[in-house]
């Protein structure tokens, strides 16, 4: 597991006072006790301060998966906003 995928399950673990350990890829919101639309908001605003981009909206409500949200903050990080240049992740 690389540094940026360890860095976005901590902030999901921190957010949840879950381990990282449970945060396999196929996790849903539905397994982390705690994770519903309120929580959700604020780990997106959590994991926008902690690597510094924007999580659009869209990207935001359609990630269903620890594994999806991994790699949209990845893909947000390396490549920016992907509704910008009408990318889809």
């Amino acid at each position: 597991m690389n540094d940026m995928r360890r860095a976005v399950r901590s902030v999901i673990a921190e957010t949840f006072n879950v381990s990282p350990e449970i945060l396999g890829d196929s996790a849903v919101a539905d397994d982390v006790d705690g994770w519903d639309s309120l929580s959700h908001t604020i780990l997106m605003i959590r994991l926008q301060n902690a690597f510094g981009i924007r999580i659009p909206e869209s990207v935001a409500a359609n990630v269903e998966t620890v594994g999806e949200l991994v790699a949209a903050v990845e893909a947000i990080a390396r490549d920016g906003d992907p509704t910008a240049s009408g990318q889809h992740l």
